[in-house]
């Protein structure tokens, strides 16, 4: 008998560390699962965050080139309702974060942004604004895509959006014409006004659209493009072609 109940502890103890050893496993595998996901979570979070912040910065920016470009505002309150969300979800993944207070400053500056006339006289500028008009234009067909505008507002935008971009390269060439005009080049202003004309001959918008600069660059053309005179001629003049005529 007394072997028998060896026996049986044996047994038991055996069954107990098999259990515990059961257990610790589980417990390691549920830890290991635990710091995986988190570790993954963290990544996701990391690079959402990251995606949201350069998003954000770009449709901030593109909104401070269209407010300095005068550009229609329903087209500038839609960018700032979409940059609103990705702000927010900023807020929510990291509330204390550089990113936050990066985007918060960001977000400042472009809310203060008012129309200006400075790319109108310097390539660079020109050419930031003209960027970020091409960025909003692919950002509203994604937002007609993702259904958050319809298509017949999304056209309505995209011709706005045109225009601007076409105004802006005209009214450029009209400034820099005015500018050297002021130093007696008015070969070189010449050739800025009759560039601008012809840009504003290929715009695909409606006459009525275009008129008033059409106008205003062709009488500055007119002022400036040396009058073509009729040769005068004299008796002998006359005299002469008749007899070269005979």
């Amino acid at each position: 008998m007394p072997s028998t109940t060896f026996l049986d502890t044996m047994q038991l103890e055996n069954i107990v560390y098999l259990i515990v050893i059961i257990c610790v496993g589980v417990l390691a595998i549920s830890l290991n699962y635990f710091i995986t996901n988190r570790e993954q979570d963290t990544s996701d979070r990391q690079e959402r965050l990251t995606w949201l912040n350069e998003q954000a910065t770009r449709t901030l920016e593109a909104m401070k080139a269209l407010k300095e470009a005068n550009c229609k505002p329903e087209i500038i309150e839609k960018l700032n309702q979409h940059v609103t969300l990705q702000i927010e979800e900023i807020s929510t993944l990291a509330p204390d974060s550089d990113i936050m207070t990066q985007i918060n400053q960001k977000k400042e500056i472009t809310d203060g942004t008012i129309a200006s006339e400075n790319h109108l006289s310097n390539d660079r500028e020109l050419k930031r604004i003209q960027i970020y008009i091409t960025y909003t234009e692919r950002l509203v067909k994604q937002m007609v895509k993702n259904r958050s505008i319809n298509m017949k507002l999304g056209k309505s935008y995209m011709s706005e959006l045109y225009w601007l971009n076409i105004r802006n390269v005209v009214d450029a060439h009209r400034t820099q014409a005015e500018r050297v005009t002021e130093s007696s080049d008015n070969l070189t202003a010449l050739s800025h006004l009759k560039h601008a004309k012809a840009i504003m001959f290929r715009a695909q918008v409606s006459q009525a659209l275009k008129q008033d600069r059409l106008d205003d660059i062709q009488q500055k053309i007119e002022k400036l493009e040396p009058k073509k005179t009729k040769p005068e001629y004299t008796d002998e003049d006359e005299d002469e072609e008749l007899g070269d005529f005979y």
